[in-house]
């Protein structure tokens, strides 16, 4: 299966990254449940990573789902982490593991442009 596209629009470093619903799995109209989800950015070309949202963990890697859930929710993230982040042409992917056999697929992948800020926290 090819992973669909979606690029997110380019943000500021420091800026507050907006939390967003950026997929609802269905198949024939009926949902299609997901026990976990993970979506990774990392610097094109290096492969250092930015950020990571999953199912698993703590704050500020927050958990992205709930278990049987078939919507993938990206939690907002604080200017605080934001701050942290490198600018540059950044790139990530989604995986999901399937409730219904435990397949995992990567289902969403695209780029995640992060731009220089100027004021800065002090």
């Amino acid at each position: 299966m090819t992973p669909g596209t979606y690029n997110f629009p380019a943000m500021r470093r420091g800026d507050t990254f907006r939390g967003r619903d950026i997929a609802s799995l269905t198949q024939d109209s009926v949902p299609l449940a997901i026990t976990s989800a993970r979506l990774q950015v990392r610097l094109r070309g290096s492969g250092t990573l930015l950020h990571e949202w999953r199912t698993t963990g703590a704050a500020p890697n927050a958990a992205i789902t709930g278990a049987s859930s078939n919507t993938v929710r990206l939690y907002a993230v604080a200017p605080a982490v934001t701050e942290l982040w490198v600018p540059g042409d950044h790139e990530y992917d989604l995986e999901v593991v399937f409730a219904s056999d435990s397949a995992t697929l990567t289902i969403l992948a695209g780029k995640f442009p992060v731009k220089s800020d100027t004021t800065r926290a002090v």
